[in-house]
């Protein structure tokens, strides 16, 4: 065990060495302050040291690889093309070729009378005519005569078109219904009328429908179902002059 005065003289040892340490520390700076072409070297960021350049075939591009096609594009084989298939002409396109046609020889117009439930709005009886594959175009007018009856005005070549149609969906059509007939007056009114009034009532009745109907037209149509009303004694001619004034010159 090292005694007391071994341990003073290590201390006095290692402190004389301290002084030695720091008295060549000290003669070391003094010589750098004094030479000024010596600078102590900084440190360089690491983001500003320059990368080298590039060598031409690392920039050259490398041509893709070419990757096999997935399985279920392998295993599905090539289908031909579908033909487009026949689209029905539109309205406007059979009514353009109408024009060129020869006159029909079956000139004229006729009401056709078929039942239904309760009154609809004009507009959605077009529509459910439309959904029969029936040219709601072609019916000219649309009213109630009577009690759970709907009439068609139609023109005498598309009358059986529209037969065959309501054929094919069961729809019976009353032939028999006759819009002039007294009998058919469903309005109180005319309970009082002896049979002579109620015929010109039932006539009068039946004439204004159809003028209405007229009125609602619009183009040669209207000129064409006016006249053909007139020549069957339906309306008066003076109502045609009434439609279609002549005009000055």
């Amino acid at each position: 065990m090292p005694t007391v005065k071994q341990l003073q003289a290590e201390l006095a040892a290692a402190k004389a060495e301290i002084n030695r340490l720091q008295q060549q520390n000290a003669s070391l700076l003094k010589r750098l302050s004094q030479s000024p072409s010596t600078t102590v070297p900084k440190r360089v960021p690491i983001a500003t040291v320059p990368r080298p350049p590039a060598s031409p075939s690392s920039l050259q591009l490398k041509p893709p690889t070419k990757r096999p096609p997935p399985p279920e594009l392998e295993s599905a084989p090539l289908q031909k093309a579908s033909k487009p298939k026949y689209a029905p002409p539109l309205p406007s396109q059979t009514a353009a070729a109408r024009t060129f046609s020869p006159p029909s020889t079956n000139q004229g117009f006729k009401y056709l009378y078929l039942p239904i439930q309760r009154r609809l709005p004009i507009r959605q009886i077009r529509s459910l005519l439309r959904r029969l594959h029936i040219n709601s175009n072609r019916v000219l007018d649309i009213h109630y005569p009577d009690r759970h009856l709907v009439a068609l005005l139609l023109h005498n070549d598309y009358e059986a078109e529209v037969r065959s149609q309501l054929e094919k969906f069961e729809i019976p059509i009353h032939d028999d219904y006759d819009p002039m007939n007294p009998n058919n007056l469903r309005n109180p009114y005319y309970d009082d009328f002896n049979q002579g009034e109620k015929e010109c009532a039932a006539w009068s009745v039946f004439t204004q429908r159809v003028i209405l109907a007229i009125r609602r037209l619009k183009g040669p149509v209207q000129r064409a179902v006016a006249r053909f009303f007139v020549d069957k004694g339906i309306i008066a001619s003076v109502v045609l002059n009434e439609l279609f004034p002549v005009k000055p010159t």
